[in-house]
């Protein structure tokens, strides 16, 4: 069982290896020693070790409803582009347009509010963009719109209150696009603390109230030997190639290191952070190359398979799937779009949340979806957080826009 447990960790090692240089950073092949090709080596045999582990990680999920959720998955993208927003929490949407979800089975839900002939022309219009009707509808009771002002509300109250007893009792809040409300979770649960919080923050009938699923921890780890790491060793996991001013780099967690602090990998320094942040919707950090024997790629691990430059936002209910140093690659359920969560009493807004495994040595690791039908791996964002069985991640247009960054 020892060497067992031996010959997995060096597996999972070697896996996380490979990703931390691609997509993140590869190696370069020019003036390469002879021990160093057979490291390149190592790392491109290592391949099918990520597959295999990838593969292994989606067959908890039936093959049909796989391939199912993937053709709602494209639609749901089609139906968003359709309504020609920027995808954010200030876009404004079709006042019909409740939200959308894939349900167990793989089907497309959408919410549509209204009756009668405004009802009937949201349905024409719909059915005109997504052309073959294998969808769901269902009677929203609010529009997208008024949840999403419900949040504005609450992040308001968060971020102009942050001392304040009834602010520090809710941590985590997030629209819940499968049932058309807004969650809240309170520390404190009881009728008077509800009260407390429909007098001094908000009475809507949009809220709901869950009891705290407990406190959400920034997925680092201060163990040595990760792959990645800061000059004051907070380890974690890296996420894309990106450039920002031309200058090439790669993006990982913003609370992984300090405003330039260098980053090492296998203990060589390969570059240093020169732009970061670490509040609102982003945690992220841009990790400029200064080592002349790494240079980013997105091929991973010299093969076929590569990390797609596109950037996707997908609905709740898509499969997708996150690599990180610690726990490997792993898949799991979009849970929420929005979500607002206080970490280390910095409050971040628009996460996505997600049911795939993660822990210590996670963040920064890249969070990706897999269209199979053509061998694609969407860029999605980079991981933060956890709490109990719900994993976080930010997205990757939010890091870009906020950082100056471009996927290349």
């Amino acid at each position: 069982m020892e060497i067992f447990m031996k010959l997995k960790q060096s597996i999972i090692a070697i896996v996380i290896s490979f990703l931390v240089l691609t997509p993140a950073v590869a190696y370069s092949t020019e003036n390469v020693s002879t021990s160093k090709i057979v490291t390149i080596k190592e790392r491109i045999s290592s391949d099918e070790a990520f597959l295999k582990e990838e593969q292994e990680s989606l067959s908890k999920y039936d093959s049909a409803f796989l391939a199912k959720q993937e053709n709602a998955y494209l639609n749901y993208e089609k139906l968003i582009k359709s309504f020609n927003i920027a995808k954010s929490v200030n876009s404004v949407y079709p006042e019909y347009y409740g939200g959308s979800y894939i349900d167990d089975n793989g089907d497309l839900v959408i919410y549509v509010k209204g009756e009668g002939i405004l009802k009937d022309s949201s349905l024409q219009n719909i059915s005109q963009v997504l052309e073959r009707k294998d969808f769901i509808i269902k009677n929203a009771k609010y529009s997208y719109n008024e949840l999403n002002s419900v949040m504005d509300t609450l992040n308001d109250f968060k971020l102009n209150n942050s001392k304040d007893a009834i602010a520090n009792n809710f941590n985590i809040y997030w629209l819940s696009d499968r049932d058309n409300n807004i969650v809240v979770e309170l520390n404190e649960m009881n009728e008077e603390q509800i009260e407390l919080f429909k007098k001094q923050v908000i009475d809507s009938p949009i809220i709901t109230f869950e009891k705290s699923s407990g406190t959400p921890v920034k997925e680092v780890d201060v163990n040595p030997g990760q792959k990645i790491s800061s000059a004051s060793n907070v380890d974690g996991s890296m996420g894309y190639r990106a450039k920002k001013d031309g200058v090439v780099g790669l993006v990982t967690a913003g609370h992984l290191a300090f405003l330039n602090e260098g980053i090492k990998v296998d203990g060589n320094n390969i570059g240093r952070v020169t732009a970061k942040q670490e509040s609102g919707s982003v945690d992220a950090a841009f990790v400029e190359i200064t080592y002349s024997g790494y240079t980013p790629t997105n091929t991973l691990n010299g093969t076929s398979n590569t990390l797609s430059t596109t950037i996707s936002q997908p609905g709740v209910g898509t499969v997708i799937n996150k690599l990180g140093f610690r726990t490997g690659a792993t898949s799991g359920k979009v849970l929420s779009t929005n979500v607002t969560v206080t970490l280390d009493t910095i409050l971040h807004t628009n996460l996505t949340s997600a049911d795939y495994s993660s822990d210590r040595g996670d963040s920064g690791g890249i969070v990706y979806s897999y269209i199979s039908a053509t061998n694609t791996r969407l860029t999605l964002g980079i991981h933060c957080a956890k709490v109990g069985s719900t994993s976080y991640y930010i997205k990757a247009d939010e890091i870009n826009s906020a950082l100056g960054t471009s996927r290349y």
